[in-house]
């Protein structure tokens, strides 16, 4: 069973100071609130991403029976060190604490950095850093399964809503949960829907919020899913360089898009005072990693022009 990383909590003997970064990462985000982790006894896992089920069919007696098994391909997933160093003046700690807590701001600081980069990686994967490996562009690359291309070659194209609908049920065997897109691009939406008289209807999620819907699938504006992409080939290339936008529609689960961490999960190490400066340094990090383990409970419409009106 995957669990999120505040449930994960609840199991761990994490200290108080991890306890708290963990609250802080997980805090107001949709995407963190809701991602699972399974936990790795090593440094990687290797698993069967199921892509094509088996069928089944009518028989009449005597026929000869045809046995038929699910395509599955094989995936491997490593752990990847995420974190930073944060360094706390001595002096400033002593002098200046009873005007600010020196020390918690530092470390939330910082905490909000590791968030950011880590949901970075998750809808870009290679494509922002190297060292990552897969996020969701990478994972979603099949026409046929996951994928909608709205570019035509390296030129993006307004967004259209039967297509986003068609992305919709691309997922199959599983219940969408969440419609991630950007702020301009949930306003086109918007202002498309009002130049038909109609609107986005409100839905009560999982977390007895009221929030946006598109066909009662909660809408999450994520200020990471960039209006700069790059598309070649009808696809996806690149997070810089364009001014395209992508839609993700995501279903979260231990079988369909899920993290990885490794034992110790989040951890705040306190390193102690150092040599060279009157300070004291903290090091958050983070072994983990990403994995989609069936390419049907997730989607996306990749090439959208982000500065052109959506069509119906």
């Amino acid at each position: 069973m995957a669990l999120s990383l505040t449930e994960g909590e609840l199991y761990s003997t994490t200290d108080m100071l991890s306890k708290a970064v963990i609250d802080r990462l997980v805090k107001d985000d949709p995407i963190l609130q809701r991602l699972g982790f399974e936990t790795l006894s090593g440094n990687s896992d290797t698993y069967d991403t199921v892509t094509t089920r088996s069928g089944a069919a009518v028989y009449a007696v005597g026929d000869t029976w045809v046995e038929s098994t699910p395509s599955v391909t094989q995936a491997t997933v490593v752990l990847k060190i995420l974190g930073g160093d944060a360094d706390i003046d001595n002096f400033l700690l002593a002098t200046r604490s009873n005007k600010l807590d020196l020390k918690g701001t530092v470390l939330n600081d910082k905490t909000l950095a590791t968030k950011e980069k880590f949901l970075d990686l998750f809808y870009y994967g290679s494509a922002s850093d190297a060292k990552w490996g897969n996020g969701l562009h990478q994972f979603l690359t099949s026409i046929t399964y996951n994928t909608v291309h709205e570019a035509s070659g390296a030129t993006d194209s307004a967004l259209n809503i039967s297509n986003l609908r068609a992305a919709i049920d691309l997922i199959t065997g599983f219940k969408p949960q969440l419609i991630v897109m950007s702020k301009r691009c949930r306003r086109n939406i918007s202002t498309f829907l009002d130049t038909i008289g109609t609107h986005m209807p409100t839905v009560i999620d999982e977390f007895g919020k009221a929030v946006a819907s598109f066909d009662y699938i909660p809408i999450n504006i994520s200020d990471y899913v960039v209006n700069t992409e790059l598309c070649a080939s009808d696809a996806f290339s690149a997070v810089t360089g364009g001014t395209g936008t992508s839609i993700f529609i995501l279903t979260f689960a231990s079988d369909a898009i899920c993290g990885v961490q490794g034992s110790a999960g989040l951890k705040v190490v306190p390193l102690g005072e150092l040599e060279t400066k009157d300070a004291s340094r903290y090091r958050i990090k983070w072994y983990c990693g990403l994995k989609l383990k069936n390419i049907r409970s997730c989607a996306k419409i990749d090439g959208i022009a982000i500065g052109t009106a959506v069509a119906a």
